[in-house]
């Protein structure tokens, strides 16, 4: 059993929760089984009738953090909804695997392209902060989505309201397990900007409110599903006491309810998971995962585009936009996107 479930981890594409999935069928987005492009490469290019090469038509260039996850195709579903309806050329470039280098080499790359605008999600701004100095000098506004970097070097912000949706969790963990709880939380990697502070927020809500909600221990797992589910049999064997399972990155969920499964554990532990892809959404129908929190990349897409045709024209946009989270449990797991998309 472990082997068969180890095989199928090892097969899933990484997915870091750097925000999560969600994705309407109306617009087209690169696909994770197509050849993966190299860092900078063009990973897809969509053009409206109206993106004439008329000298008149915005340029914008939507540098993707990792193209083909279902995370991101729900944001590149947004921004090309948005070039639709708003009339801009839009193209779609970046690396396949999260990688700091390769995201440097794309982001550099559309910036010597010269368009009228950048949308990006800067995981690790460090990493790329010199680059942002560098459009601002050539004049080309850069937009962020999911992670932000200094508000001075960007137009706007879109994406989760990182103390807000460790609030929330806390408040869903407290009201699931009736005011008593053992959490072990579950992230990416401790310094992952996004998730240290939802993390502390959920800390910080339960020490204040929730006393009997106990973290037990937080631990990372490199967003890598064959990582995570180790980590999840080592913990709950030397933790017996945890009841309670939070993600923060996006694999987590199903990787903690098949640790579960494999201890023998069903029904002993809940399990809050974060993002609405396509696993863990069964999963939740099936029982396995109590519930999710889905942040909306969809909006922030589409967001992200159309502040970028109001920037260009002179319009002032929001400088942080909350795009919002719902909780996904059985209950709502077929109806939650007719109201998260509207």
């Amino acid at each position: 059993m472990k082997k068969k479930i180890l095989g199928m981890l090892l097969a899933g594409a990484m997915v870091v929760s750097l925000v999560g999935c969600g994705s309407k069928p109306e617009a087209e987005a690169p696909s994770s089984g197509e050849e993966a492009p190299a860092a900078g490469e063009e990973a897809s290019a969509q053009e409206t009738p109206a993106a004439e090469e008329d000298g008149e038509t915005p340029y914008v260039i939507w540098v993707n953090p990792l193209v083909g996850s279902a995370v991101f195709t729900s944001a590149d579903n947004g921004i090309t909804a948005a070039s639709e309806e708003f009339g801009f050329k839009l193209k779609i470039i970046g690396p396949s695997v999260l990688d700091d280098t390769q995201m440097y080499e794309a982001v550099q790359s559309a910036i010597v392209e010269q368009p009228d605008l950048i949308v990006t999600t800067p995981y690790n701004y460090s990493a790329i902060q010199g680059l942002y100095a560098d459009a601002q000098e050539k004049n080309i506004p850069i937009i962020n989505i999911s992670s932000d970097s200094e508000e001075a070097g960007r137009v706007s912000f879109i994406g989760t309201d990182n103390t807000a949706y460790g609030q929330l969790a806390a408040d869903y963990v407290n009201e699931k397990m009736g005011g008593e709880a053992n959490v072990l939380i579950m992230m990416a990697n401790l310094d992952t900007s996004n998730q240290l502070e939802q993390k502390t927020a959920f800390e910080e809500k339960c020490a204040a409110e929730y006393p009997g909600i106990k973290v037990v221990l937080t631990d990372e797992d490199n967003g890598d599903s064959a990582t995570a589910l180790q980590k999840f049999e080592d913990n709950l064997k030397a933790h017996p006491e945890i009841d309670t399972i939070f993600c923060l990155e996006s694999i987590g969920g199903v990787a903690a309810a098949n640790a579960v499964e494999e201890l023998g554990m069903e029904g002993k532990i809940t399990i809050l998971a974060i993002d609405d892809n396509e696993d863990t959404l069964q999963y939740i129908k099936d029982g396995k995962i109590w519930g999710t929190m889905a942040q909306n990349f969809y909006k922030m897409g589409y967001t992200a585009g159309e502040f970028a045709v109001k920037h260009l024209e002179g319009e002032t946009v929001d400088s942080i936009v909350d795009s919002g989270t719902v909780l996904i449990t059985q209950e709502n797991a077929d109806s939650y996107t007719e109201e998260f998309y509207k």
